[in-house]
């Protein structure tokens, strides 16, 4: 990827104080040690901001100690840089620090500009081709991972379908089985409540008829001392004095005529 560019500064002199701070942060930087060469690239960046060769060299220096967004930037600020192989050496890095962000669609672009002003760079050949079957990969995979989330999701539609459907069942089961001991408690108690009317009504009519048995007996005595104490009235009792001297007179007529025929009797 990105490695070992380093591009002295344009109009550099000899004692310049900048170009020896970028001389010796290159130094520090050839023998691996990142970050002080980082710090002593931006020490000389601080002297010489427009220098678009120190933001080359700072980027570089980030892109190694691993932090590519602000190397991307640095790398940016290097396109100014003057001369095709320069700018396209900046692509070139730009390109690598998009790699890394495994955002390949921006590096093959990256890549192509570097090939526009270089087209005979290798490495920038070689690593665009890398880019593009990374690229292709990761179309790939993000296909496939839309189609497992698809299925995962219709999985997932279909498992909550079922749930749903078994909590309806048995919400209806225990619905139905509700309606079922309410409908039969309902009539229990229907039937209690007829045999207790019918016990009721049994009883209410044996006690009727025993108070009427008991009643007539009282009847009938009341009935015999009314017509034993009631009074006799003066026309009454001579009526009732009448018609027994009429049946005592009736009486003696038979007796009188019974001994005549005994004495005309001729024996």
């Amino acid at each position: 990827m990105a490695g070992g560019a380093w591009l002295t500064l344009t109009g550099a002199t000899v004692g310049d104080p900048v170009a020896d701070k970028s001389a010796k942060a290159h130094e520090l930087y050839q023998g691996g040690e990142y970050d002080k060469a980082l710090n002593l690239y931006r020490d000389a960046l601080i002297d010489r901001p427009e220098a678009p060769e120190l933001h080359f060299n700072v980027g570089d220096a980030l892109f190694k100690s691993g932090d590519y967004e602000k190397a991307l930037q640095e790398f940016e600020q290097a396109l100014k840089l003057p001369g095709d192989r320069a700018r396209a050496q900046a692509h070139y890095n730009i390109g690598n620090t998009l790699f890394q962000q495994q955002d390949y669609e921006k590096a093959i672009e990256a890549y192509k500009q570097a090939l526009q002003l270089h087209a005979a760079d290798e490495d920038t050949k070689v690593n665009l081709e890398l880019a593009l079957e990374q690229l292709q990969q990761q179309e790939q995979q993000e296909q496939q991972q839309d189609q497992d989330q698809k299925e995962q999701d219709q999985e997932q539609k279909e498992q909550d379908q079922e749930d749903q459907q078994d909590q309806q069942q048995q919400q209806q089961d225990e619905q139905d089985q509700q309606d079922q001991q309410d409908e039969q408690d309902q009539q229990d108690q229907q039937d209690q409540q007829d045999q207790q009317d019918q016990q009721d009504q049994q009883d209410q009519q044996q006690q009727q008829e025993q108070e009427q048995e008991q009643q007539e007996p009282q009847d009938q005595q009341e009935q015999q001392a009314q017509s034993g104490d009631e009074p006799i009235s003066p026309e009454e009792a001579q009526q009732l004095l009448d018609t027994l001297e009429d049946r005592e007179e009736e009486a003696q007529k038979r007796r009188f005529r019974a001994t005549g025929r005994a004495q005309g009797k001729d024996w």
